[in-house]
């Protein structure tokens, strides 16, 4: 008898054996495929980064990330594979069947759950590669009802094992205990904070490429009623200027309050080996006891670390990697897992990471700052955060980026970092770091879109030198045809002042520091840190003569302060700006391999850097701007020997290339040259 059920068991064992082994077959055979029809819709990518890997010198740094994003895939594969197997076995062993009608019936198990993947990558991820495979077979709607089909085959199947399987039921218990357990601890809140009056919380806000004529609070019409009431409950600086409007050069300048020519960061992915930051804000408040941490969801362009000053970095790994793994991560069934808490941990290269915009959810990133920010606090905290999503593409995972053009899409991108804002205030709030604190909301940079004015140029306010002397063109050729009054892109163009110009608004909680109110002079970035440390009452490092402090704007402005501010010289430079980049639709791929020769690879950290020697022809190449009152005078490279300058009247709108014409003899244009010679020597 004893062998007899012995027997039995091996052959069911066998026989479950020989249904894995099917099962396994056919997902092995389905990685193939992704594999295969990844690399058809990803040519292009692959043969630009072959031509990269000829150019750079790959570290062999990389290779940890890269072996285990493989084996993460494997695992996810493995997992579906096993979690068919074992739903089919236990489902059918309750019903008198064939072996023959088990292994179908797993197979088809097995086909259901791969159609209502694909149907929920589609409704979840329209931008990914796969969901244009799935959108030849059927729309968003009838996606959306295979993947809850599919999910209430599942759940019942899932339902009757657990009724009928009391091991199981065991499982699922300790596992809901456990689940329970570590969600109280993960998201136990703190009980106070450290924070006092007179030792506040510092908290930065930074918002990526948003423009301030884009918000509701300026006047446009759109939906951001979160910014709109912080905005009316603020000091905001109407006119705030960015020196550089790339996201490195103008973070590093907030937060050391210095120009880009000082600090040594005039470029994105600027080497950091004698970069000036002695100034850097969380270098001067860690020495006065502070908790220092950053927080973003874009790393690719932007290397803010440690030098910096910071305790702590919140962000997707920083690395070629990012650039590699992803940008290629994008198959249905990872994507279905990469904002969960597990996906955090297999795919760290895809979790909260702005660039992979196909597969980005905002919630993910606050999750990540999240688990930062909840905890006992024995120190005052200084918290710079910087969110990404209005960044082109102007896309994230639930928006389909097939429906609209460009100008749409960035205005829904500025809606939804309202709400991510608004989220993010209420995680603040929790964790108790609103109780005493000093809140800047900013924008690192604008955005020029192409639109009339985007350059302040006017064609029919050129002042000529001669009777009917036509406009020069003196700004380099984008990608569409580009009027003398259009620009794009950002750090592209000193005359676009659209790219420039930044939203600026401080903000006291708990506090009498602070009133609401709005100015409309020109300020700089610069002028953050001075007026944090002059809020805090410590004493700057050094005397800085092209700072301003801005509190006498907030506590009774003074007369004498504001002759100060109109007699200051505001100066901006640009960026790297190869052809690539000069449109409204620019390719990231397009735009390194342009400038391919530019960058290096740090052999131990893996990352991207631009060389010594193109840094300066890079510099050679900029241009600059100065700005003062109602004046901006602009000096255009066009060959190494050859500048023009333009000069404009901001009030009226008019503008020469003629420096020694009657109407250039109204403005300060010497003391203007002089500036400017300060920042190109």
């Amino acid at each position: 008898m004893i062998k007899v059920v012995v027997a039995k068991n091996n052959i069911s064992t066998e026989r479950s054996a020989n249904i894995f082994s099917y099962l396994a077959l056919l997902t092995g055979f389905f990685l193939l495929l992704e594999i295969s029809f990844f690399i058809q819709c990803n040519r292009t990518y692959l043969s630009d980064y072959t031509f990269m890997t000829d150019h750079l010198d790959l570290p062999i740094a990389m290779l940890p990330g890269i072996i285990y994003f493989v084996f993460a895939e494997l695992l996810i594969h493995f997992i579906y594979c096993a979690f068919i197997w074992m739903t089919a076995s236990y489902t059918t062993s309750f019903f008198q069947i064939t072996h023959w009608q088990k292994i179908f019936f797993a197979i088809g198990l097995w086909l259901l759950g791969i159609l209502s993947v694909f149907a929920a990558n589609q409704y979840f991820f329209p931008n990914s590669k796969f969901s244009e495979l799935s959108m030849m077979l059927f729309n968003r709607q009838i996606a959306l009802i295979i993947w809850l089909s599919g999910l209430v085959v599942f759940s019942c199947c899932i339902t009757f094992v657990i009724l009928y399987s009391q091991w199981i039921r065991r499982l699922l218990l300790a596992c809901c205990i456990f689940a329970g357990g570590w969600y109280g601890y993960y998201n136990s809140l703190p009980t106070n904070d450290a924070a006092t009056t007179t030792e506040p919380n510092v908290i930065l806000i930074g918002m990526d490429s948003v423009r301030p004529d884009f918000l509701g609070f300026f006047g446009h019409a759109i939906n951001t009623p979160f910014i709109d009431q912080f905005l009316a409950q603020s000091f905001v600086l109407r006119n705030a200027i960015t020196p550089l409007a790339r996201t490195f050069p103008s973070w590093t300048s907030i937060l050391t309050g210095e120009y880009p020519h000082t600090t040594g960061i005039r470029t994105n992915l600027s080497k950091q080996d004698h970069a000036n930051l002695s100034t850097s804000l969380p270098l001067i408040l860690k020495q006065k006891g502070y908790e220092t941490i950053y927080a973003t969801d874009e790393t690719r362009f932007s290397n803010i670390g440690e030098k910096y000053g910071f305790d702590r970095m919140v962000t997707p790994p920083m690395g070629i990697n990012d650039f590699l793994l992803g940008t290629f991560n994008d198959f249905p069934l990872s994507n279905l897992v990469v904002n969960t808490t597990i996906g955090r941990w297999l795919f760290p290269y895809s979790y909260a990471n702005r660039p992979a915009y196909f597969i980005y959810e905002p919630n993910s990133f606050l999750q990540l700052i999240k688990s930062a920010l909840y905890h006992t606090r024995t120190k005052p905290l200084f918290l710079a955060v910087h969110f990404c999503l209005p960044h082109y593409p102007y896309l994230w995972a639930r928006l389909d980026g097939r429906h609209y053009a460009a100008i749409p899409r960035y205005e829904m991108s500025i809606e939804q970092v309202d709400q991510q804002l608004h989220d993010f205030f209420v995680l603040l709030q929790n964790a108790h770091l609103l109780e005493h604190a000093i809140v800047v909301l900013l924008s690192d940079h604008g955005e020029a879109l192409e639109l009339p004015g985007d350059r302040m140029t006017e064609e029919d306010l050129y002042v000529p030198s001669k009777a009917h002397e036509r406009a020069p063109r003196f700004y380099p050729h984008s990608l569409e045809h580009e009027a003398v009054n259009q620009s794009v892109g950002h750090g592209t163009d000193v005359l676009s002042l659209t790219q420039y110009h930044t939203l600026l608004a401080f903000k006291a909680y708990g506090m009498t520091t602070l009133n609401q109110g709005a100015s409309n002079h020109a300020v700089s970035l610069l002028d953050i840190q001075p007026t944090i440390l002059d809020l805090l009452k410590i004493k700057p490092p050094q005397i800085n003569t092209t700072q301003r402090s801005l509190t006498p704007y907030f506590n009774h402005f003074s007369q004498h302060a504001d002759q100060q501010l109109n007699k200051r010289y505001i100066v901006i430079e640009s960026d790297f700006t190869p052809e690539a980049i000069r449109t409204v639709y620019p390719e990231m791929q397009d735009v390194i391999l342009e400038g391919i020769q530019l960058f290096q690879i740090d052999p131990f950290t893996t990352r991207l850097t631009v060389t010594e020697k193109m840094n300066k022809k890079i510099i050679a190449s900029k241009q600059f701007a100065a700005l003062n009152d109602h004046w901006i005078l602009a000096m255009y490279p066009q060959n190494t020997h050859q500048k023009i300058f333009i000069l404009i009247n901001r009030q009226s709108g008019q503008w020469t290339d003629n420096l020694q014409s009657n109407f250039a003899k109204t403005a300060p244009v010497v003391s203007m040259l002089a500036e400017l010679k300060k920042f190109t020597q």
